[in-house]
């Protein structure tokens, strides 16, 4: 079963009050630690005074696609595991499909959530979806994303050493950590093309350029980050 809406005013549900469902595989608890992972940083945003209007609606309009995928996906696990000889067919079915590897790495994604793309709008392939763990290099020396996410801020990767990148997200120094760098395994990286990206602090990337100059950054600090003043801003 799922909740109709994961926010009705001030109350939010996440977890086994968002999604309750056969627990196969554990997909019950990472799923609801990734509702609160989502969710944790747009609170963070909303309580002090930082949030965009709509950033809690996004946490509605991300997590419950993923809840009503979660729960196609345990009733058809239950139906393999758990279904008489009826379900003989299917299980032979499904053991000769996983046989291919584009079908394992479909279901693997599908059951521990990592292949998750919110809708972001149009743009890269790669925006909305979660940014793997790699290593990184830069002139600061090496870092990786998943040490850059540790402070739970959104991290902007300026990959072409793009002053005018650096400059359009300066009035955010206070929430999102810029830094240049290169993948440290380039240029075979599936970031080989680009030339920045803004990532937010669940992980999820929220823009990305192929082309220098950051265009539409500003718009989307401004969505994720919140809008900024004048006090804010760099000291000169």
């Amino acid at each position: 079963r799922q909740a109709a809406t994961y926010r009705a005013g001030r109350v939010l549900l996440a977890g086994d009050a968002a999604h309750i469902h056969l627990p196969a595989g554990g997909q019950g608890m990472s799923t609801g630690i990734l509702d609160a992972v989502n969710l944790g940083w747009k609170l963070a945003a909303e309580v002090t005074g930082r949030a965009h209007p709509d950033l809690l609606d996004t946490y509605h309009a991300e997590r419950h696609a993923v809840g009503a995928r979660l729960l196609l996906n345990t009733r058809a696990q239950g139906t393999v595991f758990l279904g008489g000889r009826e379900s003989d067919p299917l299980r032979a079915l499904f053991a000769e499909l996983i046989a291919y590897d584009d079908v394992k790495r479909h279901l693997a994604g599908a059951v521990s959530g990592v292949d998750v793309r919110y809708d972001l709008g149009t743009g890269h392939p790669l925006t909305g979806g979660r940014v793997a763990p790699r290593a990184l290099v830069g002139p600061a020396g090496e870092t990786s994303t998943a040490q850059l996410l540790h402070p739970a801020r959104g991290v902007l990767l300026d990959l072409a050493d793009d002053p005018e990148v650096r400059t359009a997200a300066a009035p955010w120094h206070d929430r999102v950590t810029v830094t240049t760098a290169k993948p440290a395994d380039a240029p075979h990286d599936e970031l080989a093309d680009v030339k920045a990206l803004l990532i937010r602090p669940d992980g999820h990337a929220a823009w990305v350029s192929a082309a220098p100059g950051g265009e539409g950054l500003t718009d989307a600090l401004h969505r994720w980050f919140g809008p900024v003043t004048d006090r804010e801003a760099v000291p000169a």
